[in-house]
């Protein structure tokens, strides 16, 4: 399933900026048995937000949806409500 969801990758991430001192909002689809997958991608979120030089006035703030395992249409699904 890990293919699955890499090759998902591009549909799975949503970006929405406005302007400057705005608020970027993303989300990700993880399985419910990758909360490892999980736990990175939040550090990953908390690690842009600190570092000045890549964002001067822009934060970003995410969505997290949990899907069942072996249900590729699942992650399709849920990603279209991101």
């Amino acid at each position: 399933m890990e293919v699955l969801m890499l090759w998902l990758f591009p549909w799975i991430f949503q970006c929405v900026s406005v302007r400057a001192d705005s608020i970027i909002h993303i989300g990700a689809i993880f399985e419910g048995n990758a909360a490892k997958d999980d736990e990175v991608f939040k550090q990953a979120v908390s690690d842009l937000n600190l570092n000045d030089d890549i964002l001067q006035s822009e934060k970003i703030t995410y969505s997290i949806k949990l899907i069942e395992a072996n249900n590729p249409f699942h992650a399709v699904q849920e990603g279209e409500c991101l």
